[in-house]
This record gives C-alpha cells, structure tokens and sequence, in this order.
C-alpha cells in the first residue's frame, strides 16, 4: 500500500514519525557536537598547563628560596588559578618550616585560600574533596587557620569519607589538643582503612596523644576501641611511656592481649609486665607465647634464660628459632646457653641453636 493510498490517519502517523526521527537525528548531532567542543577544550586546557607549568614552578622554586617578586604568580591566575594552586600544592611534601609558610602566606595572598573555603561548601562531592584537602595543606599557618575558621572541624561531618579523611589530616599537621582528640578517636573507630591513613599522619604527636586522647580511650573500657589504640601504638613503634601494659597483657579481648604483648617487646615493661612474660611462655596461645618470648629477648630479661632454654628445648622450630634469637640478644650468657644446646640431641633444639649461633659468629667477626 502506497502512501496516497493509505488513510489520513496513516499519513499522519508516518509523517508524525519522520519529524521525530529528524528531531533525533538533530539532537544526537547537536549533543555530539557539544561533547567534542568540550573535548577540544579540555585538549587546549591541557595544552596550555603544559605549556606554563614549567614557568610556575621555577616562579615558585625561587620564591621559596627567598626572591619576593611573585609578578609571575600573579600574573597567572586570571587564566591559570588552577595551575598555580596545583604547582604551590605540589611542593607540600618536600617543603618545611618557614619555606612552607610561605607558599601558604602566598595562597593567602592569591586569594586561593578564600576560594578553597567557598569550595569547602559545595554541593559538589569531588569540589569538597580537593578543596578540603588543599585548606588542609594551607592551615598549618596559623594565618590561613583564622580565615578557615571551623571548616575543617565542619568537615569532620562530611557525608563523604574522602572529605572526613582529608579533613583529618589537615587537623593533624598543626596539632592543637582539641583537633588531635578529634582525630584520634575516628581513627579508632570501626573503620581500618582511616585507622591505616591516620596512622601515620598522627606519628609525629605520640607523645601528647599518651597524656590525652589516648589515655582516655585506653581508660574507656571499649575493648574495640582499646585494641585499635594498641593497634596505632604497634604501628609506631616508639619507646613511649604506657600506663599499666601487663594490664592489657592481661585483658580478657584476645586481640587487645596480643597487641600488648606485641608493644612489650618495645615499650618499657615494669616489674609486674616482666612475671607476666615470663608465665606467657606457658600460655596454651601459641602466638602470645611467640610474641613473649621475642619481648623478653627485647627487653634483654637475663633472669629469663634459663625459661628461655626451656622453650628451646620444648617448643617446635618456629618459636625454638625465636627463643634461639633471644638468647642472641643476651650475651655473654645467652650465647654460652646456646653453645651448651647446639649438642642437643634434640634435633629442633640443636637446629635452632646453631642457626643462632652462627649469625652471631657473623656479626661479631667470629670472635667467639
């Protein structure tokens, strides 16, 4: 059937039907020509930061090296603020002290800072995330915090836990009391990838956190929140004082036991912590009995040698070869004990000894 032939309404419908497949075909053409014009300029944005990257960072290699002139800097930013801030970002883990203020001081300056607090505010997940992170950087100095106001503090309430994250280790840089409580006790809560990240970030303020935050969160109860605090102190591995580690050598959360005895091979252990690793070389957990032996070879315990050849003797060759290497750390004694059980008939014993023993003949030049 042709199409004089066919019914008015027929007709209609087919010419009803070309119009919108017209109005597709334009549509689709107008929206491939809107995505290749932003790919064009996306391609020359790109080109033009190539270009005048180079010439930023050399402006700013010399500004922090003491040159005042930031003609170049400020030049750039009508049409390349991005770029700037990038560059001054990019030197934010090679740079300290007054080098470091200055490149803040210089984003205060360019009006970056002010930008990154409006961002702060956006509705726009992926804004928030860079511009939290940037005021992070820039908030070390101290006049950067006063036109930040509570951002960061704010932050910390982000749905999104990129912007929490940020937000925590820019309150971690400059350190107050307040903002290093807060921190702390996100990074003990239930999330391990934070807990991982702030790690780190909150190394540098060991000592304050012992006095503060972390004594409380030690004194809470929360067995959770315990072994993650314990967790955070494993990582650092400093020598800081503890309050009461046999306690937690003690505690009835088994991850919280072993987290503490993995700290007593580092932290000082007083009087009671010592009979405590001592009666763990008899506890049915083989791990606590590994991580007790290794913490007394650490703490150099003589009065223990004869409980450490003890475990040589008994135990099978992984925990034998740790208490060979404590008896190592222990010399001249611990050395004569392993010489005597390197002539065991005990072939796991006498494995472990000699083993021991010769890596110490190595580091002491064969002179025993």
């Amino acid at each position: 059937m042709t199409l004089a032939a066919a019914s008015p309404f027929t007709q209609a419908a087919f010419h009803a039907a070309g119009a919108l497949c017209g109005v597709c075909l334009a549509f689709l053409l107008l929206l491939l020509a809107i995505v290749a014009r932003r790919a064009a300029r996306r391609r020359a944005r790109a080109a033009a930061s190539a270009a005048i990257r180079p010439r930023l960072q050399e402006a700013l290699v010399e500004f922090v090296a003491g040159n005042t002139d930031d003609s170049r800097l400020r030049n750039a930013m009508a049409a390349h603020a991005e770029d700037v801030a990038d560059c001054i970002l990019g030197f934010q883990s090679t740079v300290g002290g007054s080098a470091r203020d200055r490149l803040c001081r210089l984003a205060l300056d360019l009006a970056l800072v002010h930008q990154w607090c409006e961002e702060c505010r956006s509705r726009d997940v992926e804004k928030r995330r860079t511009a939290v992170g940037r005021l992070g950087f820039a908030c070390v100095y101290e006049p950067c915090r006063r036109v930040a106001g509570d951002l960061l503090l704010e932050a910390l309430e982000d749905q999104d836990p990129e912007v929490r994250l940020s937000a925590c280790r820019g309150l971690a840089l400059f350190g107050g009391a307040k903002e290093l409580g807060l921190v702390f006790t996100l990074a003990v809560g239930p999330n391990r990838l934070t807990r991982t990240v702030l790690t780190e970030n909150l190394r540098p303020h060991a000592i304050k956190l012992v006095a503060g935050a972390l004594r409380e969160v030690l004194r809470s109860g929360d067995a959770e929140r315990t072994a993650a605090a314990l967790e955070i102190l494993a990582a650092w591995e400093r020598a800081i004082p503890l309050e009461n580690l046999g306690e937690f050598m003690d505690h009835r959360d088994a991850r919280v036991r072993r987290l503490a005895f993995r700290l007593a091979a580092f932290l000082p252990v007083d009087m009671e912590g010592r009979l405590t690793l001592v009666r763990a070389l008899h506890d049915p957990d083989q791990k606590i009995r590994a991580l007790a032996i290794i913490a007394i070879g650490r703490q150099k315990m003589t009065d223990s040698l004869p409980e450490l050849a003890e475990c040589l003797r008994r135990e099978g060759l992984e925990l034998a070869r740790h208490a060979a290497e404590a008896l190592a750390a222990m010399p001249p004694e611990g050395w004569q004990t392993l010489a005597e059980l390197s002539e065991s008939e005990n072939a796991v014993t006498a494995r472990a000894a000699r083993e021991a023993l010769a890596r110490v003949r190595v580091k002491a030049g064969n002179a025993i």
